[in-house]
């Protein structure tokens, strides 16, 4: 029993501490958390910010620029082709160029929206036609 009672005292001994630790201990354990999570909230913010910035405004401009530059040049194709190209031609074109197909379709319903070409119907295919 001598066994028993010697491991109780050891476990009731405090580890060796200043005389003011039991005062400062907890306010700066205060501190430091409070400090901690002024510095994730900030951080927090910061990356927020920066993320919004960056998607927001670069990724709408250059859709808009290639939306634009591509309508410009489907123009152009369908001058150089007569004024009328196949759906299938412009595709193809599209593919050569590495145009996403996404692009190019916006790019052609703002040409139809502004009145610049035409679709029509020739030998059962879907073709887009200048307007004169």
């Amino acid at each position: 029993m001598p066994t028993r009672s010697k491991k109780k005292k050891s476990e009731e001994k405090p580890s060796s501490l200043g005389i003011t630790a039991f005062l400062l201990g907890e306010e700066e354990e205060k501190k430091e958390t409070s400090r901690q999570e002024k510095k994730a909230t900030a951080q927090e913010k910061t990356v927020e910010e920066t993320t919004e910035k960056t998607t927001s405004s670069t990724k709408v401009e250059k859709a808009e620029e290639d939306v634009e530059s591509v309508a410009e040049k489907i123009v152009e194709l369908i001058k150089k082709r007569g004024g009328l190209i196949s759906k299938d031609d412009l595709i193809a074109w599209a593919k050569l160029r590495g145009i996403k197909l996404s692009t190019l379709m916006k790019a052609v319903e703002e040409l139809t929206k502004r009145k610049v070409i035409v679709r029509r119907i020739v030998d059962e295919k879907l073709c887009y036609e200048l307007r004169t």
